[in-house]
């Protein structure tokens, strides 16, 4: 290997170990609160750091369970056909979620950092 190519190596490591650690910087942070979404509608707010079950029954037979813990969310039971919320797993960063087509229940993770808010949602 020549010199050039021993630089050109060193420098794209550089580079990787930045990305590296400025991502764990911006996700370090875990979201404030879980959003649960009901046929587009918001159905409750509860706090991430909270350790709680939370049962989703009402119309047309439908069961979804949530499961808050750890800092994080996950769905546990569903009784829709495909269960690919079930599947989802465990999400703990801000921006995931997590969706039930079959139900119309959207279950998301949202900061409490006013800095990373829309500015088309502080607008409402």
């Amino acid at each position: 290997m020549k010199k050039r190519d021993i630089i050109l190596f060193a420098i794209v490591v550089i580079l990787i170990v930045q990305a590296v650690f400025i991502n764990k910087y911006f996700n370090s942070g875990q979201g404030g609160r879980v959003e649960v979404y009901v046929e587009n509608k918001l159905y409750n707010t509860y706090p991430l750091d909270k350790d709680q079950k939370i049962d989703i029954g009402e119309k047309n037979g439908r069961v979804n369970k949530i499961y808050i813990h750890n800092k994080g969310v996950e769905m546990t039971t569903a009784n829709c056909p495909d269960k690919v919320c079930v599947h989802t797993g465990f999400i703990n960063k801000p921006g995931q979620s997590i969706v039930c087509l079959p139900h119309k229940i959207n279950v998301k993770i949202v900061s409490n950092d006013i800095s990373k808010v829309d500015k088309d949602v502080t607008a409402k």
